[in-house]
């Protein structure tokens, strides 16, 4: 089975997070040891309110890793075990070695929630953790943007020592309300998002199988500037059908 969904920020300032057509939205809530996302929670609010599943993020920067770890936990408290916490690493240290700088931080986080974050990062950067493991237990969130979508939606990159990506973000450039929007597909149901926010069992397995579906899905194909990306559409109306 497969979700679609968005990831957003401040940038997005004006956007009802509310009324994306998405199952799942994921906010910016901290960065490095000095940054709120004033939008976090008010976003946060819009899709909780609209039944959405989402997650919220630490951006990370060149403090302690501990030190971030605590920050992120202290200003969004509110949220555990609720939605998916996510450390995004994208400035690559100049202070640390940036594998053991996502271990420290995973590790002080998972002490102060007993909760695992997932890890976003470039799916080309992905194979520098291959002596750590974070992949045993932390799910990725893996950015690449190829110039064709595969036809089975599926991830096109390598991401091991990860079995799977959890979650794709496949564009940056999704246009919704009049926004440029990251979009991402996450490999998973609803139930294993809640296990990745709950901690109910370390990187759940993919779920190989759509057995039954709620609401009407659409998907439309466009292109621009050679590349293709595609719109989900859901209609709900209580329907649940058997596909096999």
């Amino acid at each position: 089975m497969m979700l679609w969904g968005f990831d957003i920020s401040n940038w997005q300032n004006g956007l009802n997070a509310g009324n994306l057509d998405c199952a799942f939205v994921i906010m910016k809530a901290t960065e490095g040891t000095f940054f709120v996302d004033p939008l976090c929670d008010i976003f946060v609010q819009q899709v909780k309110q609209a039944g959405k599943l989402w997650g919220f993020y630490h951006f990370a920067r060149e403090n302690s890793p501990e030190a971030e770890a605590e920050f992120f936990h202290n200003e969004t408290r509110g949220y555990d075990r609720q939605g998916v916490p996510v450390l995004d690493y994208e400035v690559w240290n100049l202070n640390y070695d940036d594998v053991e700088w996502c271990e420290r931080f995973m590790t002080r986080y998972h002490e102060l929630t007993g909760v695992w974050p997932m890890l976003y990062i470039s799916a080309s950067h992905c194979n520098q953790f291959h002596n750590s493991w974070i992949p045993q237990k932390c799910g990725l969130w893996a950015a690449g943007y190829p110039d064709t979508m595969p036809s089975d939606f599926s991830c096109p990159y390598d991401v091991s020592p990860w079995e799977f990506a959890a979650i794709w973000q496949y564009t940056s450039s999704e246009v919704r309300q009049g926004h440029s929007l990251d979009a991402n597909i996450a490999y998973m149901d609803d139930a294993a998002w809640f296990k990745y926010a709950r901690a109910e069992s370390p990187n759940p397995e993919p779920v190989k199988e759509k057995k039954t579906i709620t609401g009407r899905v659409t998907i439309e194909f466009s292109e621009t500037h050679h590349r293709h990306y595609f719109k989900l559409y859901c209609s709900i109306f209580s329907l649940c059908t058997n596909l096999f």
